[in-house]
């Protein structure tokens, strides 16, 4: 299936809790990335075409700033079998220009 994307998800290479910005409750980690969207996988039910505000939290060493906000509309969700997790997809739509820089930065160094 040729890939739909403009810009190419990167495997995360290292751990990245996702948090509810408003409760910092978990909602999943990031499996992948780019600068206008990426993938958790994720214990929580969440309805698709939602918007959130997220806090992205980086393992300690992964990166000089611990964190950062988003907001990300959900645009699918994959049950996977035989588990009580998901794969959900999103598309970020409110982000700082520092934070974005961020993530390009991280991508150039993660693998496909």
């Amino acid at each position: 299936m040729p890939e739909k994307r403009s810009n190419p998800r990167k495997i995360c290479d290292a751990r990245i809790d996702i948090l509810d910005s408003e409760s910092n409750e978990l909602i999943g980690t990031l499996v992948n990335i780019s600068v206008s969207g990426f993938m958790m996988i994720s214990e929580k039910e969440l309805p698709e075409n939602y918007v959130f505000q997220f806090k992205l939290v980086f393992a300690p060493g992964c990166e000089e700033s611990t964190s950062m906000e988003l907001g990300a509309e959900s645009l699918w969700i994959q049950e996977m079998d035989g588990s009580n997790q998901r794969w959900i997809g999103f598309h970020i739509i409110d982000i700082s220009d520092e934070d974005r820089s961020t993530i390009a930065r991280l991508i150039s160094e993660w693998r496909e």
